[in-house]
């Protein structure tokens, strides 16, 4: 039976686009669904490297999350 865990990692690491926002913390880049943060020294880091800093430096600007592709997903209204 084929790895299901790993397919789906490897398929999610496949539709990132090009360029996107690594986690100034820890390098790696942030999987879609993952929130990345920016810090006012204009650094973007990962829920995880986030928590690990003090409390005094734990002051994000700016959140968004990561998302699967360069399009957002419409959101449509419930057919009648």
């Amino acid at each position: 039976m084929p790895d299901l865990a790993g397919m789906l990692l490897r398929r999610s690491l496949g539709t990132l686009p090009p360029g996107s926002p690594r986690c100034a913390g820890c390098r790696r880049i942030p999987l879609p669904g993952e929130w990345v943060h920016e810090l006012d020294s204009g650094r973007m880091v990962c829920d995880l490297c986030l928590a690990e800093l003090p409390e005094e430096r734990r002051v994000a600007v700016r959140s968004e999350r990561v998302h699967a592709s360069e399009r957002r997903l419409e959101v449509a209204p419930k057919p009648a």
